[in-house]
C-alpha cells in the first residue's frame, strides 16, 4: 500500500496502525530524504532516516517526518526487524508536537465534513502538556459535538479552532468521527496494481444523512422510545443503578446515531423530530450526570411511585362488575349506596393525606366523601387533621366545629378542636 502524504500524513499512519494493532514498515520519502518507521501490534519500535546526523536519534527522525506534509509513503505488512528492538519513545506527545506546528490551513483541510462528531475522552487528562488555547477548548466540550457546533462556540476562528481539534484528537485526547483511511488489511496474495488512494479532504459546507447504522426504522424506534419515556433513564435507555461513567458512554453513543447534525438531509418534518427527542435526551443526560439534581430527581420518581401505590391500594371501582344473573325491574337495587361510596372516598383520602406530595388531592377526596355523607363526622375529622398539618388553622378549626355540631359526643372531633382553640389563643398571645 502506498500514497502520498499530502493526503495521509505520518502521524494519521501513526494513528491508524495503532487502531488497527497492525504491524510492518512505513517507508517515506521527501526531497530525497527518507525515513523508515517500524511497528508491531499497533506499536512504534524504532525509526531510521538515510540523514546521517539522525540515523541515533529516533525521536528526532520522528519530528522531521511528522511534519512532511508533501512527499510519498509506503506501507508493508510483512516487512519486520531483523533483531527485536525496544525504544521508549512517547508517540502521542510526537503527534501532539508536530500537529502544532502543522500549517493551520493543512490541519483545517483534514476536516471534509461540518457535521463530523468530536468526542471528548473519558481518560484524565494532563493539563501541563496542553496550551491554554487547547483546555479552553476541552471545556467547552462536555458532549458530542459537531465540528460546525464546536466552531461556533470556540470564538477561536475556523483554522484555529479545526487545528486545535486536529492536534488533540492525534493525540488521543478528542475522538473523531471520520478519521481518512489509508491501509486495508493485504491480502495474502499480493495484487499487480495498487488502487489510487482517496482523493483529497476538501472542507465543503455539506451536512451528512443518517448513517447505514441508522436506518429509518432504527431512527423510528428511538423517536418513539424517547416519546414515550415516563423517565430520564428511559429515555436515555439505561438503568437506575448506572453509573457516571457508563452514562457518559451511553449519552455518546446516542450523540453518534441520532444527533440532529446527522439528519440534515433528511425532510423538514423528521429532522423537527429528531431535533425535539435530542433535546429530551440531552436535557435527560444533563440531569443525571450531575449528582446533586440526579439526587433530587430520584428523589421525585420516589414519591411519585409511593403515591401511586397508595391510591392504587385505596382505588376501588364505584360500581362493582354486574354478575351474569336475570334481576327483575322491580328487584334491583342500587349497586352502591351513597354511604358506601362516601367510605371509599375518605379511606383514598386518608391515605393520600400520609404524603405530602398528595395532601391536595386528598383534600379533594375527602371534601367528596362528606358531600356524599354529610352526617358522618369522622370524615370531618380526617379533613380538619388535614387542614392542620397544612398550616390552614383557620379552616382545621371551622372542620372541626362542624364535627362537633354533627356528632357532640364524638371524642376526637371535641379534643382535636381544644387543641386547635389553644393553638389559636397561644398564637394570639405571643
Amino acid at each position: 500500500m502506498n500514497g502520498q502524504l499530502s493526503e495521509h500524513p505520518l502521524a494519521e499512519l501513526i494513528r491508524e496502525i495503532s487502531s488497527k494493532s497492525l504491524g510492518g514498515r512505513v517507508r517515506l520519502e521527501h526531497d530525497r530524504i527518507q525515513v523508515v518507521t517500524y511497528f508491531d501490534h499497533g506499536n512504534f519500535l524504532y525509526a531510521t532516516s538515510n540523514v546521517r546526523t539522525l540515523q541515533t536519534r529516533v525521536a528526532d527522525v520522528l519530528r522531521l517526518a511528522l511534519l512532511w506534509t508533501e512527499g510519498s509513503w509506503e506501507f508493508d505488512s510483512r516487512a519486520r526487524l531483523n533483531e527485536p528492538i525496544s525504544i521508549s519513545v512517547d508517540v502521542e506527545s510526537l503527534l501532539l508536537e508536530a500537529a502544532r506546528r502543522l500549517p493551520a490551513k493543512f490541519a483545517a483541510s483534514r476536516f471534509g465534513n461540518p457535521a463530523e462528531m468530536i468526542t471528548p475522552t473519558a481518560a484524565p487528562l494532563d493539563h501541563d502538556n496542553l496550551l491554554p488555547a487547547e483546555v479552553f477548548l476541552i471545556s467547552r466540550l462536555d458532549r458530542p459535538t459537531s465540528v460546525r457546533e464546536l466552531v461556533a462556540l470556540s470564538g477561536l476562528g475556523e483554522e484555529q479552532t479545526l487545528g486545535i481539534v486536529y492536534s488533540l484528537a492525534l493525540a488521543g485526547v478528542l475522538e473523531r468521527e471520520q478519521w481518512p483511511v489509508a491501509l486495508q488489511r493485504q491480502r495474502r496474495v499480493a495484487q499487480k496494481t495498487t488502487p489510487p488512494p482517496p482523493a483529497p479532504v476538501e472542507v465543503k459546507a455539506v451536512a451528512s444523512s443518517p448513517s447505514s447504522d441508522a436506518d429509518s426504522q432504527d431512527v423510528e424506534n428511538f423517536l418513539a422510545r424517547v416519546k414515550n419515556a415516563r423517565t430520564y433513564y428511559e429515555v436515555l435507555d439505561v438503568g437506575t443503578e448506572i453509573p457516571a461513567h457508563d452514562l457518559k458512554t451511553a449519552y455518546y453513543q446516542l450523540a453518534r446515531r441520532y444527533h440532529p447534525d446527522r439528519f440534515r438531509r433528511a425532510d423538514a418534518v423528521l429532522l423537527d423530530r429528531v431535533q425535539s427527542a435530542f433535546a429530551r435526551v440531552t436535557q435527560a443526560y444533563d440531569t443525571l450526570r450531575d449528582e446533586g439534581l440526579r439526587a433530587s430527581y430520584n428523589a421525585k420518581i420516589a414519591a411519585r411511585i409511593k403515591a401511586q401505590q397508595l391510591v392504587d391500594r385505596t382505588a376501588k371501582p364505584l360500581t362493582p362488575k354486574p354478575q351474569p344473573q336475570t334481576v327483575s325491574v322491580d328487584d334491583a337495587q342500587p349497586l352502591m349506596s351513597a354511604a358506601e361510596h362516601a367510605a371509599i372516598r375518605a379511606a383514598r383520602g386518608q391515605s393520600l393525606a400520609a404524603n405530602v406530595a398528595t395532601q391536595r388531592a386528598a383534600e379533594a377526596e375527602l371534601n367528596a366523601a362528606i358531600k356524599l355523607d354529610p352526617q358522618n363526622a369522622e370524615y370531618r375529622v380526617m379533613l380538619a387533621e388535614l387542614y392542620r398539618d397544612l398550616g390552614l388553622k383557620l379552616r382545621a378549626k371551622g372542620e372541626a366545629e362542624r364535627a362537633v355540631a354533627v356528632d357532640p359526643n364524638n371524642r376526637k372531633a371535641r379534643e382535636l378542636l381544644r387543641t386547635l382553640n389553644e393553638l389559636q389563643k397561644g398564637t394570639k398571645s405571643t
